[in-house]
């Protein structure tokens, strides 16, 4: 009982009231995922004369986290879909458009705009680069136009990237969701897989990493849909309680490794095997994959219970705190130790990194969550910060 009533200081506060505790575990293992990578990529670099032996496979390992971002796109599409699904397909309410794109501005600008101010604060006090040349670099981050503009991630948080494919989304999602206003399950969710190979097959063939949609949602715009197939299958099949089954623990525990080595040969094959006809049968392979081990999420009774697990969810709750700051404490952390040398060896090397890193990264998030991030969660907190304001001049 005590560590729940700690863990609620941490919990996210949703505006349906209504709380899908697998969803915060699968955010739990995106941003896991993607800190590692962070982590691995610091370990690398703090190795500049290359001196380092062993970890190959933990390099292979850990660099797929990369694609944790992309697994973030699902859950944003389910997350986004539901409502705009709930009222097609269950005849509820219908979406406010005003309320939906007031709640994003409201719940997502204010951590985000404020860790951008800081870390260009901190890029030009502490790291002394030049005001003149970043600044335009935080307008355009700002404005979500930065990969647009510079077909590049931000210099002041690269990980802004996504968070930019992510507010194209937020904008397209009210015209997207007219797909479940299509009566016949089978062709609707057969479009939804329809559009989804053929956008995944577009981005194999056509898009390149110096084409102006490499880092917008014209690459990765088969992940959210997919997100829009999960809210279907929920609300429909399993009318938002699904039941378990120990299969489902199979496809999880089978699942899991092998999307690691898809995204494995992913990377392998490179840019040099854009064009193979093997590129792209992964490819499209993989996103289908995912979509199979989030229905497992929800199903299986063994794997369901680390998704469910208080702390899990809680840490997977704070993930938008985690994904903004992580990075810059990340590079902090690994300056400040890369004169230590630790060992020679990489594998060891990755692990005392993590020891140090991981619980920074956990408290700095947790504290930015709690004073930032979860207050902005309240859907009526300009209101209660207007009616401070006044109160306190008055």
């Amino acid at each position: 009982m005590k560590s729940r009533g700690f863990l609620s200081r941490f919990s996210r506060v949703t505006t349906s009231g209504k709380f899908i505790s697998e969803i915060d575990g699968l955010r739990f293992i995106a941003i896991g995922i993607v800190v590692l990578f962070h982590i691995g990529a610091s370990a690398i670099f703090a190795d500049p004369t290359g001196t380092l032996v062993g970890g190959r496979w933990l390099v292979y390992i850990v660099r797929e986290g990369a694609h944790g971002v992309e697994l973030f796109f699902m859950i944003s599409g389910f997350i986004l879909a539901l409502p705009f699904a709930s009222h097609a397909l269950k005849e509820k309410p219908q979406v406010n458009l005003r309320k939906y794109f007031l709640r994003r501005l409201t719940r997502l600008e204010p951590p985000y705009m404020l860790a951008m101010f800081l870390f260009f604060l901190m890029a030009v006090f502490l790291k002394r680069e030049n005001w003149n040349e970043l600044f335009p670099h935080l307008l355009a981050s700002l404005a979500y136009v930065h990969n647009l503009v510079y077909k590049a991630a931000s210099p002041i948080n690269d990980v802004a990237w996504s968070l930019e494919v992510e507010i194209q989304f937020y904008l397209l999602v009210p015209l997207l969701a007219g797909v479940f206003f299509i009566k016949r399950k089978w062709i609707r969710r057969g479009l939804i897989v329809a559009v989804s190979i053929v956008s995944t097959v577009h981005a194999w063939l056509f898009i390149g990493p110096a084409d102006i949609s490499y880092l917008t949602i014209v690459r990765f715009i088969q992940f959210f849909l997919l997100g829009f197939l999960l809210a279907d299958v929920y609300l429909t099949d399993w009318n938002s309680s699904p039941s378990m089954g120990f299969g489902w623990d199979v496809i999880s525990f089978l699942g899991w490794p092998l999307l690691f080595l898809v995204w494995n040969e992913l990377d392998s094959s490179g840019i040099a095997g854009h064009a193979s006809i093997w590129w792209g049968v992964i490819s499209c392979s993989y996103p289908l994959i995912a979509f199979f081990l989030y229905l497992a999420a929800f199903r299986g009774p063994i794997f369901n219970r680390f998704f469910t697990n208080p702390w899990i969810t809680t840490l997977g709750g704070m993930c938008y705190s985690i994904y903004l700051i992580h990075n810059h404490i990340i590079g902090v952390i690994e300056r400040a130790t890369r004169h230590l040398a630790f060992t020679n060896s990489y594998v060891l090397n990755f692990a005392i990194e993590s020891v140090i890193i991981i619980p920074a990264i956990v408290i700095a998030s947790s504290i930015y969550f709690a004073l930032i991030e979860k207050p902005c969660m309240r859907s009526d907190w300009p209101q209660r910060a207007y009616a401070r304001v006044l109160q306190f001049f008055m």
